[in-house]
């Protein structure tokens, strides 16, 4: 996965890609998810983090805490994948 992410953004910075990638696997391992995100929508998540200049660190919290990360409509396409997704970091966030 990272090797296309290469081709299509060569100056992307490491930091941004690992973390992104982290968010976006952890996604994918969502159960219950209508439409899991595919290479197609990270790449275009990946284009919007940058067009924003969202820094790494918005993707990863430093108390380890589940979040919902910057522009997540873009890796989630389904409205009611969007909804679960918000539901369960909710749900996390609450069982801390």
């Amino acid at each position: 996965m990272q090797q296309i992410v290469d081709v299509h953004f060569p100056g992307l910075k490491r930091e941004l890609l690992t973390a992104a990638m982290k968010t976006f696997f952890d996604i994918r391992g969502l159960p219950g998810l209508k439409k899991k995100p595919s290479t197609s929508e990270l790449l275009d998540w990946l284009k919007l983090l940058m067009a924003e200049d969202i820094p790494a660190q918005a993707l990863q919290s430093a108390d380890q805490k589940v979040s919902v990360p910057p522009l997540v409509g873009a890796l989630l396409k389904n409205e009611q994948d969007v909804s679960l997704f918000e539901k369960l970091v909710f749900m996390n966030q609450r069982n801390r």
